[in-house]
C-alpha cells in the first residue's frame, strides 16, 4: 500500500470523541448549547508557484477554555523528502494581562517517525508540540509555514478541526498561476467565496464565520469541507494533468513505464507453471497463488516512490514489495503468459467512503489489479497484498467503490464488485441439541459460511491462536451460554468464492427451565445484526434438531411464522414428533441500495422478534402429584 501525502498540518487527535463532563465554569455552556472547549480564529494561505511548488501558511488563534481544550492546540506537522517545514512559532498568552506565558519554535518540537505496521522503508515523519497550561482561559497563537515540492496533492480545507470547538472565523486563500489551473468542490460550506485576477495569478478566498459546534454524533457527510485539485501538476520530473480521470491515469502509466521487465529464465518458469491450464482464469489462479506463496507485502514510502512502483525484477530478487510492487509484478507475470491486465488505483479501507467521482484528483491510497476476460465475462480483480484471498475476491478492503483503471491509452473510472448476491452472503447451520433431565444440553453444530462472512473467519484463523479463536466463537455463538469443547475451522476456495466450514461440540448449562409440570425453552436462535446487512443481501438457513428429555406435549408451538415484504422473505417453522423438536428458520434478504439505516434497524427488529418467544412444553404428569 502507498500513502497519499498527509495533510501538512495533521492534528493527530482531530475528530476524536471527547465524552468527559467538565465543570460549567471551565467551558462556555448554556442550557441548550453544547460544551465548548476552545474558540478558533484561523487564516490559511496556499500559494502554488510556477514551478509547481506549494507554500502553505497558517495563522491560528486558539482561546482555550478548559483542560480538554488543550488538545485543540496540539500541533503536528508532516514532512518527508517532498515536504519541508519552513517555520513554526507558538505563543501562550494570558488574555487578561496580555503577558506571554511560554513560547516555542521548530527546535522545541518533538520529532518522530510515522510508521505503518508493515513498513520497512519509510521517510514519513512529523514534528509535534503539545501545549501545557494550568490556567484558563489562555490564548495560543500559532504560525506555521511549509513547502511542498509538488502540487500533486493539495490539502483539503476543513474549517472545524475538533468536536466541541467553536470556529468564530476561518479563512482560506488559494493563489495559483492561471496556466496551472485549479478546481474545487465545496461541501456544506456556509460562508462567502470570492475570486480575483492579478496578471496571470488567480486568487480565490473562502470565509466561514460562526460555524456550529460539532459533537461526536456528527455524520461525516455533514461536515464542512473544501476539496482542491490542480489542473496541471508535477511530481519529480513527471508532469501531468487532472482535467479528467484519463489525464491522471495517463500520468500514472508514464510513471511506471518500463518497470515490468522479467528475466527470460523467470518467464520460462511462468510458462511451465501454466502449461496445463485450460482457461485464462485458471492461469490467473495459478500465477496469483504463486505470488501469494512466494512474495510478502511491505510498505515502501520514499519520496516519489510513494507513487512509482519498484521494478518487477527487483520484487522477484528481493521476494517482497508494497502494493505497487506486488501488483506490478503480477501484471508482468500475466503479460509473460499473454494475459493483459490493468494496474488500478483505489481508496482502500474497511467500509471506506467512496471517492468524489466528479473531481478528478488524487483520492487514492492503494493499488489492485484488474484482469479483463474474453467473451464478455466480468473482469477478475486481484488484491495482490493478500496471501489468502482467492483470485477474483477483493474482500471488504476494496469492494464496492470507484477505482481508476490505468491503461496504455490512459484510463477510465469504474467500480469494483459489491459482492451483494446470495452466493457471497450465505450462512447455513445444522444443529443437533440434546437436553437432559436437569435442563442442560449438549450441541453439535456444522456451519457453511460463504463469501463476505467467510472473510471474517479467515482473519480469525490467520491472526488468532487456538485460545483466542475459541474465545471468539464463544462471544459470537448464536446460542447464549455455549461452552465449546472441540471445534474445527477450515477455509477453502471455490473459484473466486471463499468458503468457511465451522464445526463444534459444546455444552449449555440450564438451556431450559423446568417446573413440575412444564419445560420452558427460552429463545435460542441467533439474532440478526446490522453488520450482517452491510451488503444488503443475506441468505441464512438455521436448522435445529432438538431432542427433549422425554415425550412432551407442545403448548404454544406455531407451525409457521412468515415475514414477507419487498426484498424480504423470512420463515420460522417448528414441529414436534415424540420427543424430537424441529425448528427451522430461513432468511432471504435482497435490499435495494437506497434502503436506509433506519429501515434496516426496523427490519432487524421485526426479524429478531419472530424467534423471541419461549417454547412451552407440558410434561408427562401421570407420575406426579401437585406442582
Amino acid at each position: 500500500m502507498f500513502l497519499s501525502p498527509l495533510s501538512l498540518v495533521n492534528i493527530l487527535f482531530a475528530l476524536a470523541s471527547f465524552g468527559e463532563v467538565i465543570d460549567q465554569n471551565e467551558a462556555i455552556k448554556s442550557n441548550e448549547d453544547p460544551l465548548i472547549y476552545s474558540l478558533l480564529e484561523e487564516n490559511q494561505r496556499i500559494e502554488i508557484l510556477d514551478n509547481f511548488e506549494v507554500i502553505h501558511k497558517i495563522e491560528q488563534k486558539h482561546t482555550i477554555l478548559s483542560h480538554e481544550g488543550l488538545r485543540h492546540a496540539f500541533t503536528s506537522i508532516f514532512y518527508d523528502k517532498l515536504n519541508s517545514i519552513e517555520n513554526f512559532q507558538l505563543q501562550v498568552i494570558d488574555p487578561a494581562s496580555g503577558k506571554t506565558l511560554s513560547k516555542a519554535k521548530t527546535k522545541d518540537m518533538v520529532d518522530a517517525a510515522i510508521y505503518s505496521r508493515s513498513s520497512i522503508f519509510d521517510d514519513n515523519r512529523h514534528k509535534y508540540y503539545e501545549v501545557k497550561s494550568h490556567q484558563f482561559p489562555v490564548e495560543v497563537h500559532v504560525e506555521i509555514e511549509t513547502k511542498a515540492s509538488s502540487n500533486f496533492q493539495l490539502d483539503e480545507w476543513v474549517p472545524v478541526h475538533y468536536y466541541n470547538q467553536k470556529v468564530t472565523k476561518s479563512t482560506l486563500t488559494v493563489v495559483y498561476p492561471e496556466q496551472i489551473g485549479l478546481r474545487y468542490k465545496a461541501l456544506n460550506l456556509l460562508g462567502e467565496h470570492t475570486e480575483k485576477k492579478n496578471g496571470n495569478q488567480i486568487e480565490m478566498t473562502w470565509v466561514e464565520t460562526d460555524l456550529p459546534v460539532q459533537l461526536p454524533d456528527l455524520k461525516k457527510e455533514d461536515d464542512h469541507k473544501l476539496l482542491l485539485a490542480p489542473l496541471s501538476f508535477a511530481l519529480g520530473d513527471y508532469v501531468g494533468t487532472m482535467e479528467d480521470w484519463a489525464g491522471l491515469a495517463a500520468w500514472q502509466y508514464k510513471l511506471n513505464e518500463g518497470r515490468r521487465s522479467l528475466s527470460e529464465d523467470f518467464e520460462e518458469k511462468l510458462h511451465e507453471m501454466v502449461a496445463g491450464a485450460e482457461s485464462d482464469f485458471e492461469k490467473v489462479q495459478i500465477l496469483y497463488d504463486y505470488l501469494q506463496k512466494n512474495y510478502r507485502y511491505v510498505s515502501i514510502q520514499l519520496g516519489i516512490g510513494g507513487w512509482q512502483t519498484m521494478s518487477a525484477s527487483d520484487v522477484v530478487s528481493y521476494a517482497y514489495g508494497d502494493c505497487k510492487g506486488l501488483t506490478n509484478l503480477m501484471q508482468a507475470m500475466l503479460k509473460a503468459v499473454n494475459i493483459p491486465s490493468n494496474y488500478t488505483l483505489v481508496y482502500a479501507g474497511e467500509n471506506a467512503d467512496d471517492i468524489e467521482t466528479d473531481l478528478p484528483s488524487n483520492q487514492f491510497n492503494h493499488v489492485i489489479l484488474q484482469v479483463p476476460l474474453q467473451d464478455g465475462k466480468d473482469p477478475v480483480w486481484l488484491e495482490c497484498t493478500s496471501n489468502s484471498l482467492p483470485a477474483g475476491f477483493l474482500g471488504s478492503f476494496t469492494k464496492n467503490r470507484h477505482v481508476l483503471v490505468i491503461t496504455e491509452d490512459g484510463g477510465y473510472l469504474t467500480k469494483t464488485p459489491s459482492y451483494n448476491s446470495f452466493d457471497w452472503n450465505a450462512i447455513h447451520s445444522q444443529n443437533e441439541v440434546k437436553i437432559d433431565g436437569s435442563g442442560n444440553a449438549t450441541i453439535a453444530t456444522q456451519m457453511k459460511i460463504d463469501g463476505n462472512f467467510a472473510e471474517d473467519l479467515l482473519g480469525v484463523q490467520r491472526y488468532l491462536d487456538s485460545r483466542e479463536q475459541k474465545d471468539y466463537l464463544h462471544r459470537n455463538s448464536p446460542v447464549s451460554g455455549l461452552v465449546i469443547n472441540e471445534y474445527q475451522l477450515e477455509l477453502e476456495r471455490k473459484d473466486s468464492l471463499l468458503i468457511a466450514g465451522l464445526s463444534y461440540d459444546g455444552f449449555i448449562q440450564r438451556f431450559v427451565q423446568n417446573t413440575a409440570k412444564r419445560m420452558i425453552l427460552k429463545p435460542f436462535l441467533g439474532k440478526l445484526t446490522e453488520d450482517m446487512l452491510v451488503n444488503n443481501s443475506l441468505m441464512q438457513v438455521d436448522e435445529y434438531q432438538i431432542e427433549l428429555p422425554e415425550v412432551m406435549e407442545a403448548e404454544n408451538l406455531a407451525e409457521l411464522l412468515v415475514l414477507e415484504e419487498e426484498g424480504v422473505h423470512v420463515t420460522l417453522s417448528s414441529s414436534l414428533e415424540g420427543k424430537n423438536l424441529s425448528v427451522n428458520r430461513e432468511i432471504k434478504l435482497s435490499l435495494s441500495d437506497d434502503f436506509s439505516e433506519e429501515d434496516k434497524e426496523e427490519l432487524i427488529r421485526k426479524i429478531n422478534a419472530l424467534g423471541s418467544t419461549n417454547f412451552y412444553f407440558i410434561k408427562n404428569t401421570s407420575a406426579l402429584t401437585h406442582e
